[in-house]
């Protein structure tokens, strides 16, 4: 049963980054032209750079789809929901612990 699960879940995320990757070809072959679009979709393949294959995704499912833009990041990004709280407190944790201002305080 647990095989099974992770079958479908394996299945669920391959088809999930298969049709970015087919949206993602598409708003910027829009946007672009084909020449990007393929441009892109070898990076992604050939170097598994995902980066201009997301904002294509981006551009073509607020452009082309109407979708407002912070569902269009949702579709884009996934993770990002999950990385900001650690960005957020990474960030505050600058003001909190300062770093000293005397040049003989070395810190590794």
């Amino acid at each position: 049963m647990k095989s099974l699960v992770a079958a479908g879940v394996l299945l669920a995320v391959a088809a999930f980054r298969l049709t970015r990757a087919v949206i993602g070809t598409i708003g910027l072959q829009h946007e672009l032209g084909l020449p990007w679009a393929l441009l892109a979709l070898a990076c992604l393949v050939l170097f598994r750079l995902a980066l201009p294959i997301r904002i294509g995704a981006f551009i073509a499912l607020m452009s082309l789809w109407g979708w407002p833009w912070y569902a269009a990041l949702l579709f884009a990004a996934p993770r990002l929901p999950m990385m900001l709280p650690g960005l957020l407190s990474s960030a505050l944790a600058r003001y909190r612990h300062p770093r000293p201002l005397w040049p003989s305080a070395r810190t590794v």
